[in-house]
């Protein structure tokens, strides 16, 4: 999990601070409405994928911001990305009235920056041997700075993270800090499944999303692209 510098009006909690995962070139942001055709009142299905950049923040907000249904799902499989996009994202589930929904599937990845994502939810709903993974900043910005400069960027980094989760699951945020585990003060962290973390309940993951039989995924021209994908109407 790394760390860099970004434009102060992308970072509504954590002043100039971005949090980076390598590995993946780009994320993938697909939307639908669970009911045809994609009109504003019917429920939003997006798909997250990949890693997690400014311009995904700036897709699913703009998906939201055309919304104007009575709930989201947002469903996750991502190594992480940058922590401001993610917590703009987060904020904006947060404060938009609707009924949220964040699910990450069976086998599926939800992994550092994702998983300040997946605490939006009101409902937080993983596969049992979905992987999630907990661990702690690290400063690369472009702009060289000094040893005690990037110590205060990642403390800071660390505690807006662990506001997040407190907000939503405090005692499992309480779990994360507790001496021998020190998630976000370690670079490996804490990896653990869906099931564990229900298991745990101290209420991160709210269910368990049991594991069905899907069809191969639908391709995508671009890794960045949006396609709206309206289900067909029920019977």
């Amino acid at each position: 999990m790394r760390l860099r510098l970004s434009h102060p009006s992308h970072i509504p909690l954590l002043g100039l601070v971005l949090m980076a995962l390598t590995g993946c070139a780009g994320g993938a942001v697909t939307s639908g409405t669970a009911v045809a055709p994609p009109a504003a009142k019917h429920p939003r299905d997006i798909l997250v994928s990949g890693m997690i950049t400014q311009a995904t923040a700036d897709r699913v907000l703009g998906e939201l911001e055309a919304f104007d249904g009575p709930a989201v799902t947002i469903r996750l499989d991502s190594p992480g990305g940058d922590v401001s996009a993610a917590l703009q994202i987060h904020e904006r589930l947060r404060s938009g009235g609707w009924g949220v929904v964040t699910s990450v599937a069976d086998e599926s990845r939800c992994m550092s920056a994702c998983t300040l994502i997946f605490a939006a939810g009101d409902d937080r709903v993983a596969g049992p041997r979905a992987r999630f993974q907990f661990h702690a900043p690290r400063y690369v910005g472009r702009v060289p700075l000094p040893g005690p400069i990037v110590d205060l960027i990642e403390a800071v980094t660390r505690r807006g993270i662990a506001n997040t989760y407190a907000a939503v699951a405090p005692d499992f945020a309480r779990h994360l800090a507790e001496p021998g585990v020190d998630a976000l003060n370690s670079r490996r962290g804490l990896a653990l499944s869906g099931a564990q973390l229900a298991e745990r309940g101290d209420g991160f993951v709210t269910g368990i999303e049991r594991p069905v039989a899907l069809g191969p995924p639908i391709a995508v021209a671009e890794a960045d692209t949006v396609n709206r994908r309206p289900s067909p109407a029920p019977p």
